[in-house]
C-alpha cells in the first residue's frame, strides 16, 4: 500500500521543502517513524517517474541502501535509548505506548526529581555559607586608593 492522496502530498511537499531529505521527510510527517521510510521512498520515486515531482541532487545520496541502512540503525538505537530511559524511569512500558495519564505521570515524576536536587542544591549553598566567590570588602586602604583614582579621572576631565 502506498497511501492516501493526504500523505502523498505531504510526503512530497516535505520532499520539495527538504530539498530531497529523506531525514526532513520522516521528521515533519507526523506520526510516522523510519518504518514508513521505504513507502516514502516509493511515493516520491513515483511522482519523479510521473512527471509530477524534480529529482533532487540530494534524493540520490538520501536513497542509497548505506544511508537507508545508516537510518535504520541510528532509530533503532535511538529507540533501544528511549526504551532504557523509560524503564529507568519506572515506566511499564515504552514512552511511545503510553496514554496521556501515564505521560503526564511520568512527566510529574521527572518534575519532582529535578526540584528534589535544586532544593538539595540551594540547602548546601546554605550550610555552607552561600555561593562561593562571594566579593570580599575592600580594605580602607584600597578604598581610599580606588577613590582617588575615580576622582582623579573626573578632575582631569574637567580641565
Amino acid at each position: 500500500m502506498v497511501g492516501s492522496e493526504e500523505e502523498k502530498v505531504d510526503v512530497l511537499q516535505a520532499y520539495e521543502d527538504g530539498e530531497g531529505s529523506v531525514k526532513f521527510i520522516i521528521e515533519n510527517i507526523m506520526a510516522c517513524s523510519y518504518e514508513d521510510e521505504p513507502r516514502f521512498i516509493q511515493m516520491v520515486n513515483d511522482a519523479i517517474a510521473e512527471g509530477t515531482a524534480e529529482t533532487k541532487p540530494r534524493w540520490k545520496k538520501d536513497t542509497s541502501d548505506k544511508a537507508i541502512k545508516a537510518r535504520k540503525k541510528a532509530a533503532e538505537k535511538e529507540a533501544k535509548e528511549a526504551e532504557e530511559l523509560s524503564k529507568e524511569l519506572g515506566a511499564k512500558k515504552p514512552v511511545n505506548r503510553m496514554d496521556e495519564g501515564e505521560l503526564g505521570k511520568l512527566i510529574r515524576q521527572r518534575q519532582q526529581g529535578w526540584l528534589d536536587g535544586l532544593i538539595g542544591t540551594l540547602e548546601a549553598q546554605e550550610t555552607s555559607g552561600g555561593k562561593k566567590g562571594k566579593r570580599k570588602e575592600p580594605t580602607e586602604q584600597e578604598f581610599a586608593d580606588a577613590q582617588a583614582r575615580v576622582t582623579g579621572r573626573a578632575t582631569k576631565k574637567r580641565k
